[in-house]
């Protein structure tokens, strides 16, 4: 991978060893790791011990320039709490100490494992010189009573402390229940740093530690690439030093994006958030171009008080029932569609729309957006990705002219002939997703044809009946592959009142039509009156007919 280093796979003891420091970026995430994941880590290690085996850490993203200090760019959790592990069987050492069990070797085992693992001791200042060095908000509690392994302060510490405290004590409780002299404790701190192996990616600046996590979130790897970007913007705000307080006031306001959208979705929100305003940027050339953008402290303020008033629509466009929308049930029903149809390219557009243009317009966006996804990503199954270069164009025009230019959706707009061609012959296998979809379409449909019924999409009060059923009996004389072909064309589904289907089954046609003349969709009722028989062609008629409607349903009038 370019910028890479090197990547390795070695164990704890080996990555501490040689007189490397690890440093935390003073702006990453505080510790937070909990119960569970202390008892999630502690199961694989007595597992690890119990078999005499290995356990796989997964990635460490480590940053360095000299080879002796290292920046952990992603990892840090993980590292911090293996480092409380070892010194919670250190403290239980010195626990044996104080209670004048072999005193002298054990005070050699500590001073040992101490030196090698936590760090050197200034004769002077009898303090440490960490190995370790933990983010702003956790290193003092860490290197003043942590390391130390005195009394762990209670008072006036912060929820990130208090869980530093909670975990190593959590440790101490769990070592204490398993061994009970020096000898023993000392032997597992050695097979826990044996043992516990890392992928280490090392680079040599943040703009390939950046590339790192998004190769590696493409291939399902989820990488805190939002820590360095933070630290990259808090970064340029540190270096003010005549105004201190600016660090909590944008501390204060990174809180309050990361509160709004959770931090591992945070880049995606980012790249959405800077494509409304500038040129496309792939996920892996993201950092680059705000790196090359956002310079100083003024223009840091600016960009994440914008993202913070982003950010709300962002979050709004993915759920239709968000408070935002205040109850306009014309932008709810357009939004649960964008969900239901699973586009998140037109995201930069649509924020843009709604910042930059009157209420109107930007339902019109909406409405335009749903439209076209219908047809290209629905209907038609074309590449999603494809079309969002033309959403950009547009939202860059509407940050910039305050106008909606409509017409360049002409780009990207699925013609009639292609549409109706496509929707002729649409299957919809059945899934959650897909039974949604296609209950709303046959519900427009049925709209359409002067039907006044309205469907639930998301209750069993209305169901999808397949007129040729998904496991037809021999009375139905149609060929295994055959049925397997028609039963989920668009053609061959209605919709019918659960209480109306309940008994169907694989009933013949000639039972069925007669229980369709029942319901209260009047495309189920025309069914039974349109067709004496059901065999493919009556499939292909009925959907060309669908298709023909739907053509003047989802339609952009340009």
């Amino acid at each position: 991978m370019k910028g890479i280093q090197n990547t390795t796979t070695s164990n704890f003891g080996s990555l501490i060893g040689n007189g490397r420091r690890y440093i935390v970026p003073k702006f990453q995430r505080d510790y937070s790791w909990d119960s569970e994941q202390w008892d999630d880590l502690w199961v694989d290690i007595d597992k690890m011990i119990l078999e005499n085996g290995d356990h796989y850490m997964g990635y460490l993203v480590l940053q360095t320039t000299n080879s002796k200090e290292y920046l952990i760019i992603d990892g840090q959790q993980r590292f911090t709490t293996i480092t409380l592990i070892i010194l919670a069987a250190i403290k239980s050492i010195q626990k044996l100490i104080d209670r004048g069990e072999d005193v002298e070797e054990n005070e050699k085992r500590k001073q040992s494992l101490l030196n090698t693992y936590i760090g050197n001791i200034d004769p002077v200042t009898l303090e440490y010189d960490n190995l370790l060095v933990l983010n702003r908000n956790n290193n003092g509690y860490y290197k003043e009573y942590i390391v130390k392994l005195g009394d762990l302060r209670t008072r006036n510490t912060s929820s990130t402390e208090k869980l530093m405290k909670q975990c190593f004590e959590w440790y101490e409780r769990e070592l204490s229940s398993k061994f009970n002299s020096g000898r023993e404790y000392a032997q597992f701190i050695t097979t826990l740093v044996d043992n516990l192996f890392f992928t280490i990616i090392t680079v040599n600046d943040e703009m390939n530690a950046f590339r790192v996590f998004e190769t590696l979130n493409a291939r399902g790897v989820q990488l805190s690439s939002s820590d360095l970007l933070k630290n990259y913007l808090f970064s340029l705000v540190d270096t003010n030093v005549q105004h201190p307080g600016r660090l909590d006031t944008l501390e204060d306001k990174w809180s309050i994006l990361t509160k709004n959208i959770r931090a591992e979705k945070l880049p995606d929100f980012v790249r959405y958030y800077w494509n409304s305003k500038n040129k496309t940027v792939r996920a892996n050339d993201l950092f680059k171009a705000i790196r090359n953008d956002i310079k100083t402290d003024i223009q840091v303020f600016e960009i994440i008080n914008d993202m913070i008033v982003y950010s709300d629509i962002y979050m709004a466009l993915k759920d239709h029932t968000d408070e935002y929308w205040e109850g306009n049930q014309s932008i709810c029903h357009q939004v649960e569609l964008l969900n239901m149809f699973g586009l998140k390219q037109p995201y930069s557009l649509l924020m843009a729309a709604k910042i930059n243009l009157s209420e109107n317009l930007f339902i019109e966006v909406l409405k335009d957006v749903t439209i076209l996804g219908f047809r290209y990503n629905v209907i038609c199954g074309k590449n999603p990705n494809d079309i969002e270069r033309v959403f950009n164009e547009i939202a860059i025009k509407i940050t910039k002219e305050k106008s909606y230019p409509k017409s360049l959706l002409k780009k990207i707009y699925v013609d009639d002939q292609e549409f109706v061609g496509m929707f002729n012959t649409k299957s919809m296998v059945n899934n959650s997703r897909n039974n949604r979809i296609v209950k709303y379409i046959l519900g427009k449909l049925n709209k359409y044809n002067g039907g006044q019924r309205e469907v639930d999409l998301y209750s069993e009060v209305d169901t999808i009946e397949h007129i040729l059923p998904q496991n037809p009996s021999e009375n139905w004389q149609i060929d295994e592959e055959s049925a397997e072909q028609l039963v989920y064309r668009l053609g061959n589904q209605c919709l019918l009142e659960k209480s109306l289907n309940k008994n169907l089954g694989n009933s013949e046609y000639s039972v069925k039509k007669e229980i369709y003349r029942e319901s209260s969709f009047k495309d189920t009722k025309d069914i039974a009156e349109n067709y004496d028989q059901w065999d493919k062609n009556a499939i292909n008629s009925r959907q060309s007919k669908m298709g023909r409607s739907a053509k003047a349903i989802w339609k952009i009038d340009f």
